[in-house]
């Protein structure tokens, strides 16, 4: 009798083990996003509500030089910019005053980008999206 429960004990053991794993991402089937495109042409606003461009990848040579130009691009209100650049830059490492500047970088970003969706820009609401969209880790 004891000769047959280890076997299936351990047989059990190995099943909830193996059951239990983490999945990958690859492992689960994505889901497709349903088809807006004849539920927005129907909307009056449709020609007003611009969805958010793709995100063009942006190449930062290196983190300091990347910061100057999220400064420029924060100073001329170009927020989408700023949001690509600032990404870029948070994804290289960085040292300890690097990382620290940018997160001071990322502050100013997202107060600047919360101010203008409140006064309605269209720029920033784009920004914010794509801000929004890289904290989720779309």
């Amino acid at each position: 009798m004891k000769s047959v429960i280890i076997p299936v004990v351990v047989l059990a053991a190995v099943v909830t083990i193996c059951g239990c794993k983490r999945k990958t991402p690859e492992a689960q089937a994505p889901v497709p996003p349903p088809d807006t495109s004849a539920s927005t042409a129907s909307t009056p606003d449709a020609a007003t509500a611009n969805p958010a461009p793709a995100p063009q990848p942006v190449v930062v040579s290196d983190a300091q030089s990347g910061l100057a130009n999220v400064n420029q691009a924060l100073k001329g209100r170009d927020y989408v910019k700023a949001a690509d650049t600032l990404l870029a830059v948070q994804r290289q490492p960085l040292n300890d005053q690097q990382a620290e500047a940018a997160r001071m970088q990322m502050r100013q970003l997202q107060s600047a980008v919360a101010a203008g969706v409140a006064a309605g820009d269209p720029v920033a609401k784009a920004a914010a999206d794509r801000l929004r969209a890289s904290a989720s880790g779309r």
